[in-house]
This record gives structure tokens, sequence and C-alpha cells, in this order.
């Protein structure tokens, strides 16, 4: 027989449940109030206090803004990992000190994500953009939602992309869109669910990029899709104007790849748009305006044309969860194959991910370089570049890596976040060279 403890436990709705889900959220209520009250009273102490505060309130500004994010999400991002190699950089051939790295990592210091531009061949800082939260806070509207885990107050700065007047944009991963100025203030932002990568469109100063589309996907018998997150690309100006969107469901519907889009198990984020990339020039192969696409759920990667909502070709595997393709000149792509299995053993077929090539003359997908010695399995996320060297650029969530052919790392860089930590990275980016840019900044 049951004591009067266990029958308490134990009824309809286990008071343990109502407890652990109650009591966190009222102790972040709680701690996110009086955080943000002490933050308003301690600033309107008198200068010298103030000063004296200063790191206090640094400290109380950042648990703020996570309290708040945790209690309206009930989750904050992993942005501290303890790692076993190194910190900092690491050069093992110096042939491989040219060009930069524009580097997205979460600083410890600046409480947030923070872009980086490095030169590799001095490994000097040249300018760094720190995104001012609580300015964003002010100014999103009231009638806006950030989406998943995202919440300005604790996004990813992910993919940063620097513009011709010294600027960068970027998205939170899961949401709003944001360009800062030279001197980190913001320009402007959108209010709208973006996500992924950033890339330059065919027009200067226009870029595209990915975004949840607000119409629905409709099938030829005019019945609409739902539910589905409906990922799309995106194209917008340097001034922060959307200038185009278009569902990929309603693309691949509208090519015949119905198939592929209902063959299997239904799940609202059926197709996981990564990436969205433009092919800027016209040769035996592709047309300039033609769209490399990555569509991560489907293991599927496919060129689409625009100007005739025309898929010119579409491959599914065998690489599998893989982001990022790039067009490398004649007829050939490469992909960055993450190589996990989305349930179940997430490295049920290969221990390491890799790049993959795929021909378009021969028509054939080439698992062109296993990452087994850089150490490279990524579940989730990475960016790869294919350098006109050869060498390829790869981010793996905690080192930005340049690689030999073979896969042998030459050089890498990891954010310090303390003692055998590092800062998370938001895919960060190779550079050749950069804009003839003044990054002094203005007074």
């Amino acid at each position: 027989m049951m004591n009067w403890f266990e029958r308490a436990i134990y009824k309809q709705i286990p008071l343990w449940v109502f407890f652990s889900a109650t009591l966190p959220l009222l102790l972040g209520l709680f701690l996110s109030a009086y955080a943000t009250y002490r933050l308003d009273y301690l600033r309107k102490v008198s200068p010298p206090v103030a000063s004296i505060l200063k790191g206090t309130l640094s400290s109380m500004d950042s648990f703020a803004l996570t309290a708040k994010s945790f209690v309206s999400t009930g989750f904050a991002n992993t942005q501290v990992e303890a790692v076993q190699f190194p910190v900092g950089f690491y050069v093992e051939d110096q042939r491989a000190q040219q060009g930069y790295f524009l580097i997205s990592a979460y600083d410890v210091e600046n409480s947030v994500a923070t872009v980086f531009l490095y030169d590799l061949k001095s490994l000097e800082l040249v300018k760094e953009w720190v995104p001012n939260i609580r300015d964003l806070l002010q100014r999103v509207s009231d009638s806006y939602t950030p989406t998943n885990e995202d919440q300005p107050q604790n996004f990813r700065t992910q993919h940063p992309i620097l513009t011709n007047d010294g600027g960068v944009i970027f998205s939170s991963g899961e949401g709003l869109l944001v360009k800062l100025d030279q001197n980190s203030d913001i320009e402007w932002h959108i209010e709208r669910h973006f996500h992924h990568s950033i890339e330059h469109g065919l027009q200067q100063n226009q870029y595209i990029s990915q975004i949840i589309v607000t119409d629905p996907v409709r099938l030829p018998n005019g019945n609409e899709v739902q539910p589905l997150r409906n990922d799309g690309y995106v194209v917008f100006s340097d001034d922060g104007e959307i200038l185009e969107e278009r569902s990929v469901a309603q693309i691949l519907i509208d090519n015949g790849y119905i198939g592929l889009l209902f063959g299997t198990s239904w799940e609202s984020d059926r197709l996981h748009l990564n990436d969205a990339e433009y092919i800027n020039y016209t040769d035996n192969f592709v047309r300039q305006g033609d769209l490399m696409l990555s569509i991560r759920h489907l293991s599927t990667v496919l060129l689409y044309r625009p100007s005739q909502n025309k898929v010119v070709w579409l491959k599914t595997g065998p690489f599998l969860n893989q982001h990022d393709i790039d067009y490398l000149g004649d007829g050939k792509f490469s992909i960055f194959g993450n190589d996990n299995v989305f349930f179940g053993d997430k490295r049920l077929v290969y221990e390491s991910s890799a790049v993959y090539v795929y021909d378009m003359e021969r028509d054939v997908v080439m698992r062109e370089t296993d990452l087994t010695n850089a150490d490279i399995a990524i579940n989730s996320a990475g960016r790869l570049q294919v350098l006109s060297n050869g060498n390829y650029f790869i981010d793996d969530t905690k080192r930005a890596l340049l690689l030999s052919p073979e896969g042998k790392v030459l050089l890498s860089y990891s954010h310090e976040a303390g003692s055998s930590n590092v800062g998370a990275m938001h895919w960060s980016r190779y550079l050749a060279d950069i804009p003839k840019i003044n990054f002094e900044e203005e007074e």
C-alpha cells in the first residue's frame, strides 16, 4: 500500500513534474526582474560610484539579458565550450598565412558573439564589431516575437559579411537581420525570421540569405501544405530593404519533386534550407543568376534557374545532412558533407565529415576528402570554401581552419574564452582580400 507521500507524488499530474516545470520558470522570472531592477537603480548612482561599479554593471547586464532570454524561450545557446586543443592561432605551415579571417565567435569580455577581422599574414586583429544588445532590444517592436532560442538577447551574430562601407551584416541565427556600421552602431534591423548563410547578390550592395516565407505553399490542385516551416531564399539590399523572396518547397512542387517533399515521414521543418548562393558568370555548364541551394533535412542539393523557375539538376546524397554548396567552375560543385544520420546513431555511416565534389559532365558525386585527420565530425552547421590554391577553409563551430587538399591542418584559429575554453563560432568566413576601407572609427 502506498503511503501518503507516494499518493501525493503520483497524482494524475505528478507533483515532481509540476515543480520541475514551474520552479525554474518562477526563479528565472524573479532573477530577471530583480537583475533588471538593480541595473536600473545602479545606473542612477553618482558618476564616481558608477565608475567603480562598471565591472559589476557589465556582469549584471549579461546576467539579466541571459535570464530574460532563458525565461522567454526555455533555452540559452551554448556559447562557451571546453576543448582539448591549444586555443588562439596555430600555424603548421607558414605558407598558409595569406588572406583574412572574418570570425564570428562568442566573446566573454563583450558577453556577446562578436565579429573579428584578422590579418593572417601578421596574425593581428584588424577590426572588431561588437553588437550592442541593449540598444537592439530598445529598437525591436513589441509586436515582433523572435523564434526559438535566438532571442535578440542571445543571438549568434551568424555568418557576418563585410560591406563596402566598413560595416557588417549578420543574422541572429534564427531571427533578426542586423547591420552594424564600422563603429558597431546599429544602422538597421529587419524583423523577420532569417537564418543560416549570407552571401553576395548579383548586383552590387545586394545580398542573399534564407528566410521563412509567410505566403502558403500550394499544390497543383490548390491545396495548401501545412504545417510547414516554409524555408526560402531572400534577396535584400545594403540599406535593409527586402527585394525578393521565394519558397523552396514551392520550387520543388512546381518542378515535379512532390515525391521528394512528401515521400518520407512528415515534420514541419521538412527542408531546413541552409545555403543559397548565386553563380555570377556564364560558362558551358551554368548561367549567371543560377542559384545553388542546400536542403539539409532531405540531404539534397540542387541548381535552380530563377528566370525559368527551373531545377536544372538535383542530387540527394551520398552526402548526409550537408551544408554549403559552391561552384568551382567547369561544371564542378563542392559540398560540405556533415555525414551524420539525422536520427539514431549520428555517426552510423561515416566517422568524420567530408568534402564532396559533384561533376555535372560525368553526373557523379565523389567523396573527395575525408576530414578525419583534421578531427572534423560536425553533426550540425559547418562552412566550406575551396580556395584558389586548392586548400580548404572550414568553420567547424570551434575553429576556423585552413586545410591542405589532403585534409591536413595548415593553420587554425579558435577564440579563447578562458583556460581550455573557446567561444562558439557562428559561421566565420575566409577572405582572400578586403576592400580598401579606412577602419578608423569615426567620431
